[in-house]
């Protein structure tokens, strides 16, 4: 049967055009300078800031990144550093100092201590900050705690005292440009998390025109699947942090289950049906939904975690022995499967 096509009123948009097919452009070009520096987005929870909640930063692997970070209270308001000595004439023997601490954050308190670097105060009176990161610092991908603190600065041999601090997730996406040694590591990247949810963009929401999560929920989500595998039993060698994690399709699955999770919570605890005026809302009332999509994969990951750990504890039950006549030495005799 004959096809015929009706051409379209506009051209087709090549792959390096800044246009959409209307010709309108899709966004204006941005300079390259700057775009190292790394700063945290403030959550909002219908259009109102969310200034307590926990933040984030995320940079590629084997970034040169600069981190601007404006010091808070618990509260969110900026903390004024001039009443620390800070300020255009900062003595040269202030007591005290800003520091940036990093660490991966399944690792914490286990094996190497965390990576420190000054911070240096470029505007005291608002408490904005910034921290250069160094190419030890980024070399492997992975969810990290970034601290920033206040600190008095050590006098002799004083101990030095920590005045108060800001924790956020640092994510360090993956990279063709990292560490060598990373290999295969490193958690799947915002990007891929918010593709595989239609997440990339506020135009994928139609009611919320917002993302569904931010970065910091999902640094959260990416740590649980990792952290569930090393605490549920049977106890193995097998410990990993989110450097390592090598089984990729059921670390994404189980991270969409975590995310689920939270949205079924914030759903439960503000959904309150009401009528007025004739007209019925309960627009909160999708627990049911998220719940049911989270369980079904987490429970699926929780069966696959324990297959997989019973297979590995199995597997390093058995050795084989073989003659010696064959093997060049006795040590060679005996060979670990697992």
């Amino acid at each position: 049967m004959v096809v015929i096509a009706t051409p379209a009123p506009h051209p087709i948009v090549t792959c390096c055009d800044n246009t959409d097919t209307t010709g309108q452009e899709l966004a204006p070009p941005v300079t390259a300078v700057g775009q190292n520096v790394i700063s945290s987005t403030v959550s909002t929870v219908n259009g109102k800031p969310n200034l307590s909640r926990m933040r984030s930063v995320s940079l590629a692997q084997g970034q040169c990144a600069t981190i601007t970070w404006q010091l808070h209270d618990n509260a969110g308001a900026p903390v004024d550093l001039t009443g620390a000595g800070f300020g255009p004439n900062t003595p040269p023997n202030n007591p005290y100092a800003v520091v940036f601490r990093i660490k991966e954050q399944l690792s914490l308190g286990i094996g190497n201590a965390p990576v420190e670097v000054p911070a240096t105060v470029t505007d005291a009176a608002t408490g904005q900050v910034t921290v250069q990161l160094g190419a030890n610092m980024v070399g492997m991908p992975g969810i990290y705690y970034g601290e920033m603190a206040l600190v008095t600065a050590p006098a002799d041999e004083t101990p030095r005292c920590v005045i108060f601090s800001n924790t956020f997730s640092v994510v360090i996406a993956r990279s063709t440009f990292g560490n060598e040694q990373a290999g295969y590591g490193g958690p799947p990247s915002i990007a891929e998390i918010r593709l595989h949810l239609r997440d990339s963009s506020p135009s994928e929401s139609f009611l919320l025109d917002n993302f569904m999560f931010d970065d910091a929920e999902i640094a959260l989500a990416i740590t649980r699947p990792v952290m569930y595998w090393n605490e549920i039993p049977p106890p193995i060698d097998a410990v990993y942090t989110t450097q390592n994690f090598p089984f990729r399709y059921h670390w994404l699955e189980g991270i969409c289950a975590n995310l689920f999770m939270m949205v079924a919570e914030q759903f439960r605890r503000n959904q309150l049906g009401y009528t007025a005026g004739g007209m019925s809302v309960d627009d909160q009332n999708k627990e049911a939904n998220y719940e049911r999509a989270a369980q079904t994969r987490w429970q699926a990951y929780k069966d696959w975690v324990r297959v997989t750990k019973a297979s590995i504890n199995l597997e390093g039950c058995y050795s084989e022995v073989s003659s010696t006549y064959k093997y060049s030495s006795y040590s060679d005799a005996i060979r670990i499967r697992y």
